[in-house]
């Protein structure tokens, strides 16, 4: 995988007005809403958030644990890709140097924004993890390298760049939970989170040519898809590295679109979508968003659009493929409708020369999806790698879990619907498998129960299986507005 590993790589932001180029057309403004804008935290090392001290101007900052309250909640607004101002999405102001003065030791606060030169930010990576992708960053401001944001006490300055690690930064996407975030290796060693086009420019697409030529290379990009984009056959695009392919709010269908991964993807984004097809195209391998390489995968808010189908008919194409050696995965708030067919993750085929090859693969987490009238599959086929199944809604099943060749299960929460109670569990008894509090409760299991716990890779909170089936079937899915997550502290009762 391609990411972002040069270290002099510099990201900053510009205002300026939007412009026409050959690829599709470039964010116009950055204070524009017409797409879910990708928020971030900014943690320090010791896990502690950059949060205003209050919203009144010069309000200075400081560091506490996460809340899931919206003042700890970032945007990064750029027009260029390079220099960016740092956005509170509680009271809208930016992180400036205090008196617009660059120099050592003077405190960082929030101000309105005044199209000042000492507004601007350069992000620069700093440490690494195990797979040579960057986990931590330096903020540094664009007029002064030499100046980084730098945590002081329970408070932030501007101080002179070390490399202590008090002037190391993680950029944890907002609402992304599980393996695609930041999480420790089955190995115990920690991983980077998956961020996707935020360190780039945003780009606006509105047909099949700009989308094809903005998703394939390793450039970080937003990529908003701001019409309905639709083929007449299917139509597969290649997704690289270091993206955001994210719907608008008022147009974000694509519709005999498939997406496919290759060696060099990684760190992928897929946001705000209504992924759809046509009914014809429906053999073994039709699968509209097929991931095979890399790692650092969040599907976030998709909506995967099937159709009528029947039971016993010959429809052999599913909606999510996740397997070979595919890596740390989030699929999340998500929902699969209308067919035969659902997910299929892990290597397809159980033959013992294939055990030592994908074993482990992938680590996945699955929370907060709806699963309506989905024949079998829901919430999937599952081999051979570690699934986290909590809080999900599976409505209007024939068969629910199917559990076959080492898949390690840890479910959590769910909520089965209206179907066959005898198939929640279709256990081929060679896998391992537990489940803690979903309903109904999971009768049939033959496989061992798993000895490994989520827990040991991340940090996360459960909703009761009945809170998890409303707040589903109110928030999964693709919006035409703000996105909902299941961390924001208003959902703290659930």
């Amino acid at each position: 995988m391609k990411l972002i590993k040069n270290a002099s790589f510099i990201i900053s932001f510009l205002a300026a007005a939007g412009i026409s180029f050959l690829l599709g057309t470039e964010a116009a403004s950055a204070a524009s809403e017409d797409y879910p804008k990708q928020m971030i935290r900014l943690e320090s090392s010791s896990g502690l958030n950059i949060t205003p001290a209050g919203n009144q101007d010069n309000a200075p900052l400081t560091t506490k644990q996460t809340s899931g309250e919206k003042e700890e909640r970032w945007r990064l607004d750029t027009s260029d890709g390079k220099q960016f101002k740092i956005r509170n999405m509680d009271n809208g102001k930016i992180i400036i140097p205090a008196h617009y003065a660059l120099s050592d030791n003077n405190p960082a606060v929030v101000y309105y924004d005044n199209s000042r030169k000492e507004e601007l930010w350069n992000i620069i990576g700093a440490d690494k993890d195990a797979n040579g992708d960057f986990m931590t960053y330096k903020i540094v401001s664009a007029e002064n390298n030499n100046l980084a944001l730098t945590r002081d006490g329970s408070g932030v300055k501007l101080g002179k760049y070390t490399g202590s690690s008090l002037q190391k930064w993680k950029l944890p996407s907002d609402g992304l939970e599980g393996f695609a975030g930041y999480a420790k290796e089955t190995s115990g060693r920690q991983k980077t989170g998956t961020t996707g086009g935020l360190l780039g420019k945003v780009v606006y697409v509105n047909n099949l040519g700009e989308l094809k030529a903005n998703i394939e290379d390793s450039t970080p990009r937003t990529v908003v898809v701001s019409s309905n984009i639709g083929a007449s056959a299917k139509t597969v695009l290649t997704v690289g590295a270091n993206k955001t392919i994210v719907g608008s709010f008022e147009k974000h269908k694509l519709n005999n679109v498939y997406f496919k991964t290759k060696a060099e993807s990684g760190n992928v984004i897929f946001k705000n979508l209504v992924i759809a097809h046509d009914q014809s195209i429906h053999e073994n391998n039709d699968i509209p968003v097929y991931i095979t390489d890399s790692r650092n995968y969040w599907i976030d808010h998709v909506t995967f659009q099937g159709h009528s189908y029947s039971a016993n008919g010959h429809d052999l194409d599913k909606l999510l493929y996740v397997g070979a050696k595919a890596d740390y995965i989030t699929l999340s708030h998500s929902m699969f409708t209308d067919h035969r067919y659902g997910l299929i993750l892990g290597w397809p085929q159980d033959d013992k020369q294939y055990h030592s090859i994908y074993n482990g693969y992938p680590r996945m987490t699955i929370s907060h999806n709806r699963f309506e009238n989905l024949y079998v599959r829901a919430p999937g086929l599952m081999r051979y790698g570690y699934f986290h199944v909590k809080n999900n809604y599976i409505n209007n099943f024939h068969l629910g879990f199917t559990i076959t060749t080492l898949a390690k299960i840890y479910s959590e929460a769910n909520y089965f619907g209206t179907g066959n109670e005898k198939g929640i569990l279709d256990d081929y008894g060679d896998g391992a498998f537990k489940d803690v509090g979903s309903y109904p409760a999971i009768k049939g299991q033959k496989s061992p129960e798993t000895s490994w716990k989520p827990s040991s890779n991340y940090s996360y909170r459960t909703m009761k299986a009945g809170n998890a089936k409303a707040f589903a079937e109110r928030y999964a899915g693709a919006q035409n507005s703000a996105l909902y997550y299941a961390n924001f502290s208003q959902f703290k009762q659930y």
